[in-house]
C-alpha cells in the first residue's frame, strides 16, 4: 500500500492550460505562467548541481518538492545549501474507499455540497481559495478553460462548493487518477469554520469518487492545518513531502 500511495502522489500533478510540463529522466517540472517552475519529483544520478542549474534556467522563482523517493537522498540539504528555503511541509495521507467515512464525519444537515458546474460556482470557488490560502486568483484564461471543461461534461478535475444558508463558504476539488482520487484545495471562509463545511467537502468528494470507480482517497495535507483532522477520521500517513523555494 505504501508504494502505491507514494507512487500515486508523485504522479499526481495539475498542469494549467498556460503552463509547460517539462519531463526528463531526472525530474518533472511544471513551469507556471509568470511563476517559474515547480519540480514535482526528482531522481537523478547526475551531479545535482548540474540538475539544479538546468531547472533554474526554466525561470524564477524555483520550487522543489522532496520526499522519501527523491534521489539523491540529501537533495533537500543540497538545495538549502544553495539558498533554497523550506516553505511548505505536507503529509501524504490516504484512506481506502468507501470505508465508513460518512458515518464518522457526522456532516451537519445545514451544509450543502455540490459540484461546481457553472461559471458562477467555479469563480466563487476560486475566490474562496484565493482568500483562504492568500494566493493570487486564477487567470481569466485558467477560469475560462475550467468553465469550458465543465460545460463539455468533463468531471475531473472537478471543484465542489459548500453552502450554508445559500452562501458559498467553502470549496475543494478532486482529480480522478484511475482507481485513486486525489483530494485538493479544501478551504473554508473563516466566518464559517467550525460548522462542518470541511467535513462535508471530504464526504461529498469521497462519495462522488466511489461512484466514479475510485477505491482509494489521497491527500497531500498541510501538517499544521488539515493533516490532524484527516488523521482523526481515519486517514493514514505514508510519508512527508517538503517544498523548498529559491
Amino acid at each position: 500500500m505504501r508504494e502505491r500511495v507514494l507512487r500515486a502522489a508523485a504522479e499526481w500533478s495539475w498542469v494549467p492550460p498556460d503552463a509547460r510540463d517539462v519531463v526528463t529522466d531526472d525530474y518533472r517540472a511544471i513551469v507556471y505562467g509568470g511563476r517559474g517552475p515547480t519540480v514535482q519529483w526528482s531522481s537523478t544520478g547526475r551531479p545535482l548541481d548540474e540538475v539544479i542549474a538546468e531547472v533554474r534556467e526554466l525561470g524564477q522563482p524555483v520550487r522543489w518538492w522532496v520526499d522519501d523517493r527523491t534521489r539523491p537522498a540529501d537533495t533537500g540539504e543540497v538545495l538549502q545549501g544553495k539558498g533554497f528555503r523550506e516553505v511548505e511541509v505536507v503529509e501524504v495521507l490516504a484512506h481506502e474507499l468507501p470505508g465508513d467515512l460518512s458515518a464518522r464525519l457526522d456532516v451537519p444537515d445545514d451544509v450543502v455540497v455540490r459540484p461546481a458546474l457553472d461559471a458562477a460556482s467555479i469563480e466563487a470557488a476560486a475566490a474562496v481559495d484565493s482568500e483562504v490560502f492568500g494566493w493570487p486568483p486564477p487567470s481569466r484564461n485558467e477560469l475560462d478553460h475550467e468553465i469550458a471543461a465543465a460545460a463539455r461534461g468533463e468531471r475531473s478535475p472537478l471543484r465542489f462548493v459548500a453552502e450554508i444558508d445559500g452562501e458559498i463558504v467553502g470549496a475543494a476539488g478532486y482529480t480522478l487518477l484511475g482507481d485513486v482520487v486525489g483530494l485538493w484545495g479544501a478551504s473554508v471562509l473563516e466566518k464559517a469554520r467550525g460548522r462542518g463545511a470541511y467535513r462535508a467537502l471530504i464526504a461529498a468528494r469521497c462519495e462522488a469518487a466511489v461512484q466514479a470507480g475510485a477505491n482509494l482517497a489521497l491527500v497531500s495535507a498541510r501538517t499544521a492545518t488539515s493533516a490532524p483532522t484527516l488523521l482523526r477520521i481515519g486517514f493514514i500517513a505514508y510519508g512527508t513531502k517538503r517544498c523548498y523555494q529559491l
